[in-house]
């Protein structure tokens, strides 16, 4: 089967790990997947996942951006490319926009047509004039989508409505490669210089409105008048990195947190650290929550965040609105003991990669 993925790009956001996990574990005898996309590389350059994409033998695709300015010639687009490759179906990850896509595809005849949710919310949807075109768009996108589904609950109602059915594929992760692991811990540490005592605080996402960093800084100021041998470790790219430098500036901070770029190996980072701090204005069902609940640390999310998202115990969801600080605790179980909770396991990507099979050859 010939799938095409439509993404706006594919560099290192939600969407785009659940694409790559995905890709790096689908049977690739049976599915062939290419990706279409339309916004250009962060670094202005090449997507991050460029060339691993090369290797698995997935081409990317890109078209001009007009989903605003010229939906018709957008949607014209999308249908040649379909034509041209001749895809058995189109998997469209670009919200309420995904209307235009399969829109497209329709008109191609490309008869297996999956809309997928990665969200419950949408920044852009901040006035009555965008909740109408929304609604129109979620119109459009029922009347042409064959398969409907979501990373989870919140996020399916959020995109299809209330009532609609939808099939829920979990963000599966290799769960292996999140384990906790001590040695990891120390070498990493030693190589930041950071004590081996001391509480170490981290978040993973996208410098935009939405992942909410400066009351990230606000929350770990707070935390660190109290304990000034603590440590804040932020790993992102984004339009607002510069606004976060600031803020950071701003509180004195400059020594303790450690600002970094998009990491490969990312999961060094869980290990090296205490407690994951996800004060996002909204999500889906994040991946790096559930990477860090894969590792058994401490995670203190937004109450934005679906309660579906809690694997463990140790997760809490804490209002904006609320004192942070008096949440952070350090458990006193063993790190590595989350990793064979049945939750955790039902994120393992080989299982979710099998689902997705099945719909697809549904």
């Amino acid at each position: 089967m010939k799938i095409l993925h439509i993404i706006g790009g594919m560099d290192r956001g939600g969407a785009e790990l659940y694409i790559m996990n995905t890709l790096r574990n689908i049977d690739r005898k049976k599915f062939h997947c290419d990706i279409l996309t339309f916004m250009p590389p962060r670094d202005g350059k090449e997507y991050v996942f460029a060339n691993e994409l090369k290797e698995l033998g997935v081409k990317i695709i890109k078209v001009e951006d007009n989903r605003f300015r010229h939906p018709r010639r957008f949607m014209r687009d999308v249908e040649n490319v379909l034509r041209d490759g001749k895809y058995d179906a189109v998997h469209s990850h670009i919200d309420f926009m995904s209307c235009l896509t399969l829109s497209a595809a329709r008109k191609a005849g490309v008869e297996k047509r999956f809309s997928h949710s990665h969200s419950t919310n949408n920044s852009k949807i901040n006035n009555v004039a965008m909740k109408l075109v929304c609604k129109v768009l979620r119109r459009g996108l029922n009347r042409n989508v064959t398969t409907r589904l979501a990373c989870g609950k919140d996020a399916g109602e959020f995109l299809y409505g209330k009532g609609k059915p939808f099939t829920i594929i979990r963000n599966g992760i290799d769960l292996q490669k999140f384990r906790y692991n001590a040695n990891t811990r120390r070498m990493m540490r030693a190589k930041y210089d950071i004590d081996e005592e001391a509480i170490v605080f981290l978040n993973i996402g996208r410098f935009e409105v939405v992942k909410n960093q400066e009351q990230l800084i606000n929350i770990f100021a707070d935390y660190y008048r109290k304990d000034k041998r603590a440590r804040l470790v932020i790993i992102g790219e984004g339009s607002l990195e510069q606004n976060i430098r600031d803020k950071i500036a701003s509180e004195r901070l400059q020594d303790v947190v450690l600002l970094l770029p998009s990491q490969d190996n990312v999961e060094r980072f869980y290990s090296m650290s205490d407690i994951f701090l996800l004060p996002s204005l909204f999500e889906g069902v994040p991946t790096v929550g559930i990477e860090a609940q894969a590792n058994g640390m401490k995670c203190l999310f937004s109450a934005n965040v679906p309660s579906e998202a809690k694997l463990i115990d140790d997760t809490e969801f804490i209002s904006l609105e609320d004192n942070w600080t008096s949440h952070i605790t350090i458990s006193g179980r063993k790190r590595g003991d989350a990793f064979s909770e049945p939750s955790v396991q039902a994120y393992n990507i080989e299982n979710t990669v099998l689902k997705l099979e099945e719909v697809y050859s549904a």
